[in-house]
């Protein structure tokens, strides 16, 4: 199946996924998460909200990975309080945010502009104990540098840097794509040089 979303379309996967089931294969839960990640990708989130709840009312109990694919999946077709509902009903169906998933979040949030927001689940992935990696200061910091703050870029810079991790190659573009921005992040990092 995951060979049919990637080669041709969901709908195919999913004309394969129907003719299984009629043959009396009961799809589980990695069958369902092929074919909704397949629909978000394709953006045809209607279809994998309808896989979502068919897998809810046949009792299978969708994981970690299908929310992620499915909070992705909203936040690409610019349905944002959809993605943060459903993130915030991950505790109450016993699972716990990863790094992955925080990241979705993070960047989501930051191309909508929602920096604060983005921000404050950023610092709450620590505080749950999920550490950020480097593809989560990547992603925090494009969004700030998006808005040029470059006060928050450098702070977090510094703490990225801190933590050895180093910036992407979209974060490398956004920064040398902006001739001022440069200037500035090399004041900003000179000056605080010279307060050490």
């Amino acid at each position: 199946m995951r060979g049919l979303c990637k080669a041709k379309s969901p709908w195919a996967a999913h004309k394969f996924f129907q003719d299984l089931r009629a043959s009396g294969y009961s799809p589980n839960v990695a069958a369902y998460s092929v074919l909704i990640d397949g629909f978000c990708k394709h953006m045809c989130l209607d279809m994998a909200l309808d896989l979502f709840r068919e897998m809810q009312k046949k009792l299978l109990k969708p994981n970690l990975i299908v929310y992620s694919t499915l909070i992705d999946g909203m936040f690409k077709a610019g349905k944002v309080k959809d993605a943060k509902e459903l993130f915030s009903r991950l505790s109450m169906e016993g699972l716990h945010p990863d790094v992955c998933t925080y990241n979705i979040m993070v960047n989501g949030l930051s191309k909508e502009g929602l920096l604060d927001e983005a921000l404050k689940v950023f610092r709450k992935m620590e505080g749950n104990g999920c550490l950020p990696n480097s593809c989560s200061y990547n992603v925090i910091i494009q969004g700030y540098l998006r808005i040029k703050d470059l006060s928050m870029v450098t702070k977090l810079i510094d703490e990225m840097v801190g933590k050895g991790f180093s910036a992407d190659a979209t974060t490398v573009e956004l920064v040398v794509n902006d001739d001022l921005l440069v200037k500035k992040l090399l004041s900003c990092s000179k000056s605080s040089q010279g307060e050490n």
